[in-house]
């Protein structure tokens, strides 16, 4: 029936294509009924003809319409899904950024408390150095024997070793502590960026996901397809967020563990120092304890030899009365020999009286000698005794001005003992430099 009615449409078409120009071309012609008759049926199987065309058409259409309707609608459905997940993983990692920057922060500010005690530390040991300078200063005023190479010197030029190690290595904990600092503000720098960006693509596609086909602000847009330059795939964008959440917990451990360098550099360099400090403490006591018995030796040899040279001054003086008491005795001798030479004749004798005063001015004259070289002799240790005194003045003196320069060098190092010690530096508390307690200064030692 289909055939049939197929040719018969080609035929109606020939037939009317025929009458439309027989028409044109002679106004007035007539048809027979059979052709009347054959338009009439021509004309109503095109219509039917064209009614099922249209008809299938309709359904076709009505069926392309769905499935484009339904299609369109998952597909904005899908699109909806996608970007309500793409907003979910945008602010995951949003907060996930926002924790590791507020944890950067906080380490930022913790390392640089932590350089600024540091900085404190090697600021502090500025007064320990000019007490060791000041110290070697005074000590170089030491004149004669005193000027040695002693224990107290040794301990000195030690304890500025020690300073000047601390300071060092304080320093050095600086620099590591500013180089450090400024890795973490260039990861904080990049974590802020990333996620402002994160904000605005997430506002971005919010607003994307809240629209709908009745919203006012949406319209048809040049080239939407188009692919931007500096696109990049999403294992591109998730690497990025990962590498600077990774890059920044692992500055964050390194900040750590410098903290705890610095730290523990405090720690023990406050302990060093301190340790150096009480034995250099040690070696003036021990030093000053020596001069003062070896002054008080020499005042004991001082008092002993001013009582000698006394007792030798006595004796001289006695010695001296008896040469001088020894004249009188020799004058009567002398006299009396002289005087009995003027004897007459024979009575010029050579008697016993006269062999008697010749033994007498021998004898006296002998202990003149004698004496008078005992005299001698004791002027010369006189001498002696009052250029040993001189001496024992001249090294008192020596001591005394030594023990006036330790005792004053206590008196400078005392200033140590108002240093902060290592536990304030570490809690931070650097607002004043506090003595430290009764029991944590040096104990005297003998």
């Amino acid at each position: 029936l289909g055939q049939i009615w197929s040719g018969f449409g080609i035929y109606s078409n020939n037939f009317i294509f025929a009458l439309t120009m027989a028409t044109a071309t002679q106004y007035q012609t007539r048809f027979a009924p059979r052709d009347w008759s054959t338009a009439n049926l021509v004309m109503s199987s095109s219509a039917e003809r064209q009614r099922g065309t249209s008809y299938d058409t309709r359904q076709k259409s009505q069926q392309l319409r769905d499935l484009t309707e339904n299609k369109t609608r998952w597909t904005q459905h899908d699109t909806e899904t996608k970007l309500q997940d793409r907003v979910t993983d945008i602010d995951s990692w949003k907060d996930t950024l926002e924790t590791t920057l507020r944890d950067t922060e906080n380490e930022i500010n913790a390392l640089n408390d932590c350089k600024n005690r540091t900085e404190l530390a090697f600021e502090v040991k500025a007064l320990p150095m000019d007490v060791v300078l000041e110290c070697l200063s005074l000590r170089e005023q030491r004149v004669s024997i005193d000027l040695v190479r002693d224990e107290v010197e040794a301990e000195l030029n030690k304890e500025l070793d020690v300073i000047e190690g601390i300071r060092v290595l304080l320093s050095q904990k600086v620099s590591e502590g500013f180089d450090q600092l400024c890795v973490l503000q260039d990861v904080h720098q990049m974590l802020h960026a990333d996620i402002t960006d994160k904000l605005s693509a997430l506002d971005i596609d919010k607003e994307c996901s809240d629209m709908c086909n009745t919203s006012g602000t949406i319209s048809l847009q040049a080239d939407s397809t188009r692919i931007k330059k500096g696109i990049v795939t999403p294992a591109t964008w998730d690497n990025f967020s990962t590498y600077n959440t990774l890059k920044s917990q692992e500055e964050m451990r390194k900040s750590q563990k410098l903290r705890e360098a610095m730290n523990h550099t405090i720690q023990q360099t406050n302990s060093d120092l301190e340790t150096q400090w009480r034995a250099t403490n040690y070696a003036f006591r021990r030093r000053i304890h020596e001069m003062e018995e070896a002054k008080n030796e020499l005042g004991w040899q001082k008092n002993n030899t001013e009582n000698e040279i006394a007792a030798m001054q006595s004796e001289i003086e006695g010695l001296s009365q008896s040469i001088a008491e020894k004249l009188p005795p020799m004058m009567v001798a002398q006299t009396r020999l002289e005087n009995r030479t003027y004897r007459p004749n024979v009575e010029l004798c050579r008697d016993q009286p006269q062999y008697n005063m010749v033994n007498e001015v021998v004898q006296i004259h002998g202990s003149q000698q004698v004496l008078s070289g005992k005299l001698d002799v004791s002027e010369q240790t006189l001498a002696t005794l009052q250029r040993t005194l001189q001496r024992i003045n001249n090294d008192i003196a020596v001591k005394t001005n030594s023990l006036q320069l330790d005792n004053q060098c206590m008196k400078v190092r005392e200033k140590l003992q108002e240093h902060p010690k290592a536990d304030v530096l570490i809690r931070g508390d650097i607002s004043q430099f506090m003595a430290p307690p009764e029991e944590t200064k040096p104990t005297e030692e003998k």
